[in-house]
């Protein structure tokens, strides 16, 4: 699962890692992405070799889904191409949701403690998704089983992609070519350390919430 991330990384370190034209809307950094908020999404470019730079809600709503429900963050690589709500989405709607930074919370003696986990020194990355247009359109990140480096933490991780692989996730590629050709996680140069429980509540939003704490 992956329910919180960061994404403080300068706008213009984003706009050139990931070849996109300047968003429209205002870059706000964040230390504590949580569910609903909107995100920094891309999309595949229409009329140009740009891609597209996009704000969308983080939790898709299928139009079936009751009312109060909750939205769903998350989905299971394993099954995406099953499930109902995202089986329409997986070869049309695939997107980039950027970050630089995901928290996990790690079980121990029946306690929950969060972890922040960074690749690469804490240069930004893309999780794979998916999104569906709407009123406000929205996305969901793709998970799967966490690299052994990680099982420590979590059993599971978010689809984390390699530049390589971003160009592929956006292209119209079938998802049945696509999933043979993500990324190994294994072997990628995780980092992670315990955080402050400040991070439980999207209220707080600072810096503290990704120093380490003993």
């Amino acid at each position: 699962m992956c329910g919180r991330f960061t994404l403080y990384t300068p706008l213009d370190e984003i706009v050139e890692r990931f070849f996109l034209a300047e968003p429209s809307w205002e870059y706000t950094p964040s230390y504590n992405v949580a569910p609903t908020q909107m995100v920094f999404a891309v999309l595949p470019g229409e009329k140009s070799q740009l891609r597209t730079a996009a704000l969308l809600r983080w939790g898709l709503t299928p139009p079936w889904q009751k009312p109060g429900s909750r939205p769903l963050i998350n989905a299971r690589l394993e099954t995406l191409a099953e499930k109902p709500s995202f089986r329409n989405l997986v070869n049309a709607h695939r997107c980039l949701i950027i970050a630089d930074g995901f928290y996990e919370w790690q079980v121990e003696n029946g306690a929950k403690h969060p972890v922040y986990i960074t690749l690469d020194g804490g240069k930004p990355f893309a999780f794979a998704g998916l999104w569906q247009q709407g009123d406000v359109p929205s996305c969901t990140i793709i998970t799967q089983p966490a690299a052994r480096v990680l099982q420590d933490v979590h059993h599971r991780m978010p689809v984390i992609l390699t530049p390589e692989t971003e160009q592929l996730w956006l292209s119209p590629l079938p998802f049945g070519e696509l999933a043979a050709r993500l990324p190994d996680q294994e072997g990628r140069p995780f980092t992670y350390h315990r955080v402050s429980k400040l991070v439980n509540s999207p209220r707080n939003n600072s810096r503290e919430c990704i120093l380490p704490v003993s």
